[in-house]
C-alpha cells in the first residue's frame, strides 16, 4: 500500500513538473517573441519634393521613383515585416515652404525620416530643420557642398555626389581624355567656367576651378548668373570675347535652354561644351533646343545608355524590374532623378532600415543614425554604379557618401530621350565621344 501511494505521488509530481516545463516553455517563447519583435508597427517616411513651382517636373520625377521603391519594398514584405508608410509633402520649390513642410512632417505626422529634396536651396532649408529636430534626413539628389562639407551633422545623409565631384569629373575628362585626343597643348587650352549662382551651381563651379588649378589648366573667365534670368546675351557676349576653347557650365533646365539658344544666336562656339547634370542631361532640354543639343557633353546619369557591366548582378536585375514597373505605371523611360531616387531608397535606405530594425529593434533617430553609418554597399551596388558608405562624425563631410564620387561623362548624339549616351570613363562608356563639338 505504501509503495502504491508512493508511485501515485511520483506520477502526480511528474505530471506537475511536465506542466510547469510546458508552461514555462510557452511563456518563454511568448516573452522571447515579444522581446525580439520590432518595436514599431510601421515606418513613417516623409517624402518632401517640389511638386509645384519651378522645380516641379524634377520633384515629380523623384517622387515617382521613391513611391515605386516603397511600393515594391512593401510588396516584398516591408522591413522585417514592418511596412513603410509614405507621407508626401510639397516644398513648392520654395525654401520657406520647405521649412514649414519639414516641420509639419516631423511634429504633426511624426515621421521617422525625411526623404528629399532635389534642389540645393531646398536641401539646405530642410537639413536645418531635421538637424534641429534630431530627425534623420536622407538627401537623394541635391548636391550643394555645404550640406555636408565642413559641417558637424548628426542626422543628415546624402546618397549622390556633392557638387564638387561633378566639377572634378568634368575636368578629369578634359585633361585625361579630351585634350590628348584632340592633340592640344594643355598649357595653351583656355577654359571658361559659368554657373547659375545658387548653391548647386556654385558647388560645381568650385570643383571645376579647384581641379583645373590642380591640373595646371588656364581658366580665362569665371562668371555667375541668376537661373531666373530671361536674357543671357550680355554674359554670352563677354564669354565670346574671352574666346575659350572649353566651356564648363552649370545650369538648371530653363536657363540651360536659354543659354544654348542664345549661344547659337550670338555665334558663341566653344570647341567643347561640358555641362554638369541638371539642365544639360534632361530630355526636356534636348526637346526644347532640338539638334542644337548634338555634341553637348555633360556629367550625368544616362538611365538606359551606359555600360551595365559596372552593376552587380542583383542590381542589374533590380534595374530591369524597375524599368518595367515604371513603364507600366507611368509610361516611358524614367528621368535620371527618378532612377537615382528609386535606387537610393530601394538599395541604400532599405539596408539602413533593415539594420535599424534587426540590430537595434526600432527606427528611432539614434537607431537610424547608427544604421546609416553601418551601410556598406560595394561598387556596382546602385543603379548609378557607385557604392554607399557614409562618413561619420569628425570627417571632412559627415553624412556624405564617400563612394559617390563619379557620374560618367555623356554626350548628346541626337535630341531624343535615348540620345544621351555615356562616353567616359571606358568602363561606363557605350560609345566614343565626337570631339570637338559641331558648330551650332
Amino acid at each position: 500500500m505504501f509503495f502504491t501511494n508512493q508511485r501515485a505521488i511520483t506520477k502526480i509530481q511528474s505530471i506537475i513538473i511536465a506542466v510547469i516545463i510546458i508552461v514555462a516553455g510557452v511563456g518563454g517563447y511568448f516573452a522571447y517573441s515579444t522581446l525580439t519583435r520590432p518595436k514599431v508597427e510601421e515606418i513613417r517616411a516623409g517624402v518632401l519634393f517640389p511638386l509645384t513651382g519651378a522645380y516641379a517636373p524634377f520633384g515629380e520625377d523623384c517622387r515617382k521613383g521613391v513611391m515605386l521603391a516603397i511600393d515594391m519594398l512593401n510588396e516584398e514584405g516591408g522591413i522585417q515585416g514592418v511596412k513603410i508608410r509614405a507621407i508626401v509633402g510639397d516644398s513648392q520649390s520654395d525654401t520657406k515652404v520647405a521649412v514649414s513642410e519639414a516641420e509639419r512632417l516631423i511634429t504633426v505626422e511624426k515621421v521617422h525620416i525625411v526623404l528629399g529634396s532635389y534642389a540645393g536651396p531646398l536641401a539646405m532649408a530642410i537639413g536645418g530643420v531635421t538637424e534641429r529636430n534630431k530627425t534623420p534626413f536622407f538627401e537623394l539628389i541635391a548636391a550643394p557642398n555645404e550640406l555636408t562639407l565642413g559641417k558637424d551633422n548628426q542626422y543628415t545623409f546624402r546618397f549622390g555626389p556633392m557638387g564638387l565631384y561633378y566639377g572634378y569629373v568634368a575636368v578629369d575628362f578634359l585633361k585625361q581624355y579630351a585634350i590628348p585626343k584632340l592633340g592640344w597643348d594643355a598649357s595653351k587650352v583656355k577654359v571658361a567656367i559659368v554657373h547659375e549662382d545658387g548653391a548647386y551651381g556654385a558647388s560645381v563651379a568650385a570643383g571645376d576651378e579647384e581641379r583645373a588649378k590642380e591640373l595646371g589648366l588656364n581658366v580665362v573667365i569665371k562668371e555667375a548668373y541668376s537661373s531666373r534670368a530671361t536674357d543671357l546675351s550680355a554674359l554670352i557676349t563677354k564669354l565670346k570675347a574671352a574666346n575659350p576653347d572649353v566651356l564648363l557650365v552649370t545650369s538648371y533646365a530653363v536657363d540651360g535652354q536659354l543659354f544654348i539658344r542664345q549661344s547659337s544666336e550670338l555665334g558663341f562656339n566653344p570647341k567643347l561644351f561640358i555641362g554638369h547634370s541638371a539642365g544639360y542631361e534632361l530630355p526636356v532640354t534636348a526637346g526644347a533646343v532640338g539638334d542644337k543639343i548634338i555634341g553637348v557633353l555633360a556629367v550625368g546619369f544616362p538611365v538606359t545608355a551606359m555600360n551595365t557591366k559596372v552593376l552587380l548582378p542583383n542590381v542589374l536585375k533590380d534595374r530591369t524590374t524597375f524599368l518595367s514597373r515604371y513603364a507600366a505605371k507611368f509610361g516611358g523611360i524614367p528621368a535620371s532623378w527618378g532612377a537615382k531616387a528609386f535606387s537610393a531608397v530601394y538599395h541604400a535606405l532599405r539596408d539602413a532600415l533593415n539594420k535599424a530594425v534587426t540590430k537595434y529593434g526600432d527606427v528611432s533617430a539614434d537607431s537610424l543614425r547608427k544604421a546609416f553609418l553601418e551601410v556598406d554597399i560595394p561598387k556596382g551596388g546602385t543603379f548609378v554604379g557607385f557604392g554607399v558608405k557614409f562618413l561619420g562624425s569628425g570627417t571632412r563631410a559627415p553624412g556624405e557618401n564617400e563612394r559617390a564620387t563619379l557620374h560618367p561623362v555623356c554626350q548628346w548624339f541626337n535630341s531624343t530621350e535615348t540620345g544621351f549616351v555615356a562616353v567616359w570613363p571606358s568602363d561606363f562608356a557605350l560609345r566614343d565621344p565626337v570631339l570637338p563639338k559641331p558648330p551650332w
